[in-house]
């Protein structure tokens, strides 16, 4: 800002017209210009005696001390402001970016769920079958159903997998108990 903007502003900076950024300008000038300062004291001294003397109060003594504590309460009250402003701006910057970080870790965290159960549901029907099919099936245990009679006798050919046997010869016999998580490995077909 030079001398003769910052001299067309006094009148509207004495009357608090200004915006914020003039403001900061004209402060910074009047701060730097001594004739700037000068003619600044001298507006203000008139302005505001007139003013006072239309409200009928007494005249001040000390103007050139209110005009000083005017320009730094109006430059102190822009700069806090912008702060505040940035302050807002960052915190509202953090806030979606948090919320964004949770969401996107949450919908991977959901999708990785749903691989994995996709694996496991995948892998039941086979895993155990082909690796542990006799860990897990002791034919000797399981006499008292019969069904060890059922796999020797049964005239379907060998090819056929493990739960489906297991499950044809639960259709044929119900009354033999079956346990929840055999039963969810049957219903999964």
């Amino acid at each position: 800002m030079n001398c003769l903007e910052a001299q067309s502003k006094i009148v509207a900076f004495i009357e608090n017209k200004l915006n914020d950024d003039e403001t900061v300008e004209f402060v910074k000038h009047i701060r730097s210009c001594e004739n700037c300062s000068e003619e600044l004291e001298i507006y203000y001294t008139l302005l505001v005696g007139m003013k006072e003397l239309d409200e009928d109060k007494e005249l001040s003594s000390n103007f050139k001390e209110k005009m000083e504590e005017k320009l730094n309460l109006d430059y102190r009250h822009v700069k806090n402001r912008r702060r505040i402003k940035s302050t807002f701006v960052i915190m509202i910057l953090l806030g979606i970016t948090t919320v964004g970080f949770l969401g996107y870790q949450s919908y991977r965290t959901t999708q990785y769920l749903q691989e994995q159960e996709q694996i496991k549901l995948a892998q039941s029907q086979y895993y155990y079958a082909d690796y542990y099919a006799e860990a897990l099936f002791h034919t000797e245990e399981y006499e008292m159903f019969q069904f060890v009679d059922y796999v020797k006798n049964n005239n379907e050919p060998e090819e056929e997998p493990y739960y489906d046997r297991l499950h044809t010869y639960l259709r044929r016999n119900p009354d033999v108990r079956i346990t929840e998580s055999m039963e969810d490995m049957l219903n999964s077909d």
